[in-house]
C-alpha cells in the first residue's frame, strides 16, 4: 500500500487535533464569560511512554479526550503476565519515531485482568494477548484490529490503516468501493462480534463465517505487496482454526508460507499451521509430517535472515516453535541446538535490559527454555531478582513458582506460588490458583487440593461479564468433583457382606 494516501490524511487531521496549549494546565476550571465550564479529559495528560502518551485503565476519559479531539482512539489490550505485550510496550511502542503521529491519535492501555476493566472487555473482546484496537471514540465502532506483536513500521501500517477507515466512518475520506481495508474492517468487526458470543452459540458461527470471507476477499483485492498481508493471514488462519478445519488450516499455511514477509506475523502463522498439524497426527500423519518439515524450513530461514523484523520475543518464540516441531520429527539433537541458542540470546537480552521491567519480558521464554535444558536451578537467582526488583508484580514469582513445580521441588513450588496468588487479581487468580492445586496434588495433601479447586470455581464465578470464562468455569467444576471422587467412599455392592 502507498504511503501517500497516510501522508496526506496527517492534513485532514491537523486542524482537529489539541494543541499542546490549548488546554489550560493550572488549577482550577477555565471560565468563558465568567461561567464555570467542563474541564477537558485531555488533562492532565496521559503517561508518558516513550513518544506517545498513554492513559491507563481509564476507557472513560480516554474517548471523551479523544472525541473532544476529534481523532481515533487506539487501545493496547495486554496482561502483566504476557511477555509479548511487555515486549510490545518496551521494545517497540518506545520508538521515538511515533512522535510524528502521536497528535493524531489518543492511547489507552487496558490491564485485561483488572476486574474494573471488564465493561471494556465486554465491547472489545481479546481471544490473543495483546489486542490493539483502533476505534471510533463515540460509538467504538472497530476500524483496525492486530493480534500479538510486530515491528514499529508493522505497528505504524496499523495506526495507518485505522486512520484511513476512521476518516470513512466520518466522510472525510471515502474508501474506494473495492479497498482492501474495508474488508479487513468488516472481518474484524465480524470477529469481535463472535468473540462477544459464547461458544456454541449458532450466531458465533455465523459471524466467524462472516470473517473468513471478509478476510478471504481482502486478500483476493489486494496487491501481492500490501503491507498488509501478513497479518490478514493471520487473522484468517486463526477464524480457521477457532472453526477447527485442521486439514483446512494446514492447506492455507502450506499455501502462503511464502507470504507471511519476515516480521512476526510470519511465526505467528506458521505456529498456526503447527498446532492445526498437531490436530492432523493421528488421522493424516502424512499431512503433518509433510507440514511440519515446511515449517521448519520456514523458521529456519526467518531466523537466519539478517533482513528479518523480529524482536528478541519474536525470535524466541519462533525458537520455541522450532525447536518443538525438531522434536516431533525426531530431531532432538537439533532442538537441543536451537535451544541452547535460544538460552544464551535470552541471557544477553536480560541482562542489557534498560528496567527491570523490560528484563522482564524474558522471564517466561527463559524459565521454559531452562526447563527444557533441565537446568532449572541455574536460573533461579536471576528470577528471584525480578522478583526482588517488582515486589508488586505477581508474574516473576508466578514463574519461580513454575520453574521449581517442572523440577518437582514442590515445597519452594508452593511458597512463591502463594507469594504470586498474594498478588494476582482477576482471571490470573486463578491460574495461579490451579498451579496450587496442581502442587497440593503432587504432594498428597488431597485435603488442600481440594480446597484450593474449590477457590478456582469460586473466582470463576465470581469474574464479572467480560472475564467470564463458562468454558474454564466448567472444566474447574469437573475437576473439583474427580477431587470428591476421589475422596468419597466406595459404593457397597447390593448383596455384598457388611
Amino acid at each position: 500500500m502507498s504511503r501517500a494516501p497516510f501522508l496526506a490524511l496527517a492534513f485532514a487531521l491537523a486542524s482537529t487535533a489539541c494543541k499542546k496549549d490549548e488546554a489550560p494546565s493550572g488549577q482550577g476550571k477555565p471560565t468563558v464569560g465568567g461561567e464555570a465550564t467542563r474541564p477537558s479529559p485531555c488533562r492532565p495528560p496521559g503517561k508518558l511512554h516513550g513518544a506517545l502518551r498513554w492513559f491507563e485503565d481509564d476507557y472513560t476519559r480516554a474517548a471523551a479526550c479523544a472525541e473532544e479531539r476529534g481523532v481515533p482512539l487506539v487501545i493496547d489490550m495486554w496482561a502483566a503476565w504476557c511477555h509479548t505485550c511487555i515486549s510490545m510496550q518496551e521494545y517497540v511502542l518506545t520508538d521515538p519515531s511515533f512522535a510524528t503521529v502521536a497528535d493524531r491519535f489518543v492511547f489507552l492501555t487496558i490491564d485485561t485482568e483488572r476486574e474494573d476493566n471488564a465493561p471494556v472487555l465486554e465491547r472489545f473482546p481479546v481471544g490473543a494477548w495483546p489486542t490493539f484496537y483502533v476505534v471510533s471514540p463515540g460509538d467504538g465502532a472497530v476500524h483496525a484490529r492486530f493480534l500479538g506483536s510486530t515491528s514499529v513500521e508493522g505497528f505504524r501500517e496499523v495506526l495507518a490503516t485505522g486512520e484511513q477507515s476512521f476518516l470513512d466512518h466520518l466522510d472525510r475520506a471515502k474508501l474506494p468501493a473495492d479497498s482492501p481495508l474495508a474488508k479487513v474492517r468488516a472481518g474484524d468487526r465480524a470477529m469481535v462480534a463472535a468473540l462477544q458470543l459464547p461458544k456454541g452459540d449458532p450466531a458465533r458461527a455465523i459471524k466467524l463465517d462472516e470473517a473468513h470471507a471478509a478476510y478471504e476477499q481482502a486478500l483476493a483485492a489486494a496487491p501481492a505487496d500490501w503491507p498488509r498481508r501478513p497479518d490478514v493471514l493471520v487473522s484468517l488462519i486463526g477464524v480457521k482454526a477457532r472453526r477447527s478445519e485442521a486439514a483446512a488450516c494446514v492447506e492455507l499455511a502450506t499455501a502462503n508460507l511464502d507470504a507471511t514477509g519476515k516480521a512476526a506475523s510470519a511465526s505467528d502463522f506458521v505456529s498456526y499451521g503447527l498446532g492445526c498439524a498437531g490436530e492432523l497426527a493421528e488421522t493424516a500423519p502424512d499431512a503433518a509430517k509433510a507440514f511440519r518439515e515446511r515449517a521448519v524450513v520456514k523458521l529456519e530461514a526467518l531466523l537466519a535472515d539478517p533482513t528479518s523484523r523480529l524482536s528478541i520475543d519474536d525470535r524466541s518464540d519462533a525458537m520455541i516453535n522450532l525447536r518443538a516441531t525438531y522434536d516431533a520429527l525426531d530431531r532432538h539433537a537439533d532442538a537441543v541446538a536451537t535451544a541452547e541458542k535460544q538460552r544464551a540470546m535470552l541471557d544477553e537480552a536480560a541482562a542489557r535490559a534498560p528496567s527491570p521491567t523490560a528484563a522482564s519480558t524474558f522471564d517466561y521464554h527463559r524459565a521454559d527454555v531452562y526447563a527444557y535444558l533441565d537446568r532449572h536451578a541455574e536460573l533461579v537467582p536471576a528470577l528471584e531478582k525480578s522478583a526482588a526488583d517488582l515486589p508488586e508484580e505477581y508474574d516473576p514469582p508466578y514463574r519461580l513458582a513454575g520453574l521449581y513445580e517442572d523440577a518437582g521441588q514442590h515445597d519452594q513450588a508452593l511458597a512463591w506460588a502463594e507469594k504470586a496468588k498474594a498478588l494476582a487479581y482477576g482471571p490470573r487468580k486463578a491460574r495461579v490458583v490451579a498451579m496450587i492445586a496442581r502442587i497440593h496434588k503432587a504432594r498428597g495433601d488431597a485435603a488442600a487440593e481440594r480446597a484450593a479447586r474449590a477457590e478456582i470455581v469460586a473466582i470463576y464465578e465470581g469474574l464479572p461479564p467480560g472475564q467470564a470464562n463458562p468454558d474454564a468455569l466448567a472444566e474447574a467444576k469437573a475437576a473439583l468433583a474427580a477431587v470428591d471422587a476421589a475422596d468419597a467412599p466406595p459404593t457397597p455392592t447390593p448383596g455384598a457382606a457388611k
